[in-house]
């Protein structure tokens, strides 16, 4: 910042004039220069600082408390927010107005003290006007005591619905690399096929789109994914790996710590009631906002419950300008999704700060399993939040919860394999030698398995990755504790030799009423594409996918087939 004599040699005579009499000093000369230098002489005197300060009026000494707090140094946005406007004047209008005489506002009283002076600072949007106090003032003022920003919040009664925290995320991303382990995905321009966003959300615990988005981002951001000579995306293994046989607290904390610390993922363009617009003329800074509202967090009392408007409107008060430090609200450009208008201005701070910690609280946060959330009716919007005991650990709280030693595998004689949630090593090896069968729901009383299912096409997928029969049955021996079945291990062995000789799938039974009509059906270009094979004279078997279209080839040939308990959708 400037010296107090380059700050009074830009000042206006008629304003140095005003600043004179506040620090009764008579000026003896009529040229700005000289004036300039005289106050500059005057007013770095600590004795005369001393008075100047015991004169100043209640209100204005409490602006310039808080400007010292601050380090002497405020936005100007902000400085005015708080203890109000400093009108712009020429020399003509400030002598005709004298506005030191009744000022409007604690900061233009201040202003005509020679206290305070305006410049600008380089910001991440460019330069934004400051309002300081010149250093050989400032050395000679009371510093108060500068402490962070600490917002008090009071209990809230516990909900009357709870979404409890949970690992879902942890098993998804487990999901999610299993996935990618044994499938051939490979991105287009646009991202993954829809095939493949189908399957993958059938299989995760918790589907959402910007949850999913979220992980998928994580999961790139830890440099877990490579591409293949061919463009599939593929695990890493030596990351991997690591990360699938770490505990469940440190998976948590990766995953947890990747998002804290990543600024490329930015919050603000995730917040589903807002569309900021990136025209290039603005940036917001994630990793600002973010470390703030995880530092108000720790003053919240872990397992106890908060009122989510209750901790906004708390950070509205105490640091309202988390994400802009210059102050500006005008700048960004930024639509409310629902009414397309634009939220400029500090009186736009609930629709777009108060979303975004509503965001973090309700989105990430709970998603990692951090926080869990509260509402006044089962499935309502979230209304209160707290701390679980993985949450006040990530935060520097608590100790990590304990963690029990989760239960082995389970092989059943039907083929089917059952995997605890926490075996999330044990089931990514899973994946590679059996089908996935099913996925335990979240929110219920407890954790069910994932199921998955020893078949000749896993087996067979198995041995094109290096993985023969032999260490199948000892990966089951090892990862259930018990031994194999001889029944199972008769089959895996019998298949290993003589390959497939039954085989289960779903299909579609077409019956027609004559087998002169089997042959109308089986003989018309229109119809015979869909026979899949026939079972009978007057019986074929159709692929589940093709029955609708078969449907309508039908009533082309002038037929009205009867449908009974079909349904539509794919299977997996």
């Amino acid at each position: 910042m400037r010296s107090l004599r380059q700050c009074l040699l830009d000042t206006d005579l008629v304003r140095l004039r005003a600043i004179a009499r506040f620090w009764d000093v008579e000026l003896t000369s009529s040229r700005r220069r000289d004036a300039a230098i005289q106050l500059a002489e005057v007013m770095a005197a600590p004795e005369a600082i001393t008075g100047a300060w015991n004169a100043l009026p209640d209100d204005r000494r409490r602006a310039l408390e808080a400007l010292l707090a601050a380090g002497g140094r405020m936005p100007m946005r902000v400085f005015a927010r708080e203890w109000g406007e400093i009108r712009a004047m020429g020399p003509g209008r400030m002598e005709r107005e004298q506005p030191w005489r009744e000022p409007i506002s604690p900061a233009e009283g201040l202003w005509y003290t020679g206290f305070i002076f305006r410049a600008f600072a380089e910001g991440r949007e460019g330069a934004y006007e400051v309002v300081f106090v010149p250093p050989e003032l400032r050395t000679h003022l009371p510093t108060p005591a500068v402490s962070p920003p600490v917002i008090s919040l009071e209990p809230a009664p516990a909900p009357a619905a709870v979404q409890s925290a949970d690992d879902a995320l942890l098993d998804d991303a487990c999901t999610l690399l299993s996935y990618l382990q044994n499938e051939r995905l490979r991105p287009g321009p646009n991202g993954w096929p829809a095939r493949h966003e189908a399957r993958l959300a059938r299989r995760l615990r918790d589907p959402h789109p910007a949850r999913l988005t979220l992980l998928r981002h994580l999961v790139r951001r830890l440099n877990w994914l490579r591409v293949t000579d061919a463009g599939h995306l593929r695990p890493d293994p030596g990351p991997v790996a690591a990360w699938l046989q770490s505990s469940t607290n440190q998976q948590r904390t990766t995953l947890a710590e990747a998002w804290r610390d990543d600024p490329a993922w930015n919050d603000l363009f995730h917040v589903p009631t807002l569309h900021p617009e990136d025209t290039g003329a603005w940036r917001n800074d994630p990793l600002l906002a973010r470390q703030a509202i995880l530092g108000h967090l720790k003053t919240c009392i872990p397992g106890t419950w908060y009122k989510l408007d209750d901790f906004i409107a708390a950070v509205k008060q105490t640091d309202p300008d988390f994400q802009r430090p210059d102050g500006d609200y005008t700048t960004w450009y930024i639509r409310d999704t629902v009414t397309g208008a634009y939220l400029a201005g500090f009186e736009s701070w609930d629709a777009v700060e108060g979303a975004l910690i509503r965001y973090l609280i309700t989105g990430p946060l709970a998603w990692l399993g951090l926080t869990d959330l509260g509402a006044t009716i089962p499935d309502g919007s979230p209304t209160a939040f707290r701390l679980t005991r993985a949450g006040a650990a990530f935060l520097g709280l608590a100790e990590p919860p304990p963690e029990p030693e989760p239960s082995p595998l389970i092989l059943r004689p039907d083929f089917t394999v059952l995997a605890p949630p926490a075996r999330r090593y044990e089931r990514f090896q899973l994946s590679r030698v059996a089908d996935w069968v099913a996925t335990p729901p979240t929110g219920g009383a407890g954790e069910g398995p994932f199921v998955y299912r020893l078949t000749p096409t896993s087996l067979e997928r198995a041995r094109r990755q290096g993985i023969p029969v032999a260490r199948v049955l000892e990966f089951l021996r090892r990862t259930t504790g018990a031994p194999v079945p001889r029944s199972v291990e008769a089959a895996l062995t019998r298949w290993e030799t003589r390959g497939v000789e039954a085989r289960l799938e779903r299909a579609v039974l077409l019956r027609l009423s004559s087998e002169g009509l089997m042959a109308q059906v089986t003989s018309s270009p229109r119809t015979r594409r869909f026979i899949h094979e026939r079972i009978g004279p007057r019986a074929a078997l159709v692929r589940e996918r093709d029955w609708p279209r078969l449907i309508a080839a039908l009533g082309e040939m002038g037929l009205l087939p009867d449908v009974i308990g079909l349904e539509g959708g794919d299977a997996d």
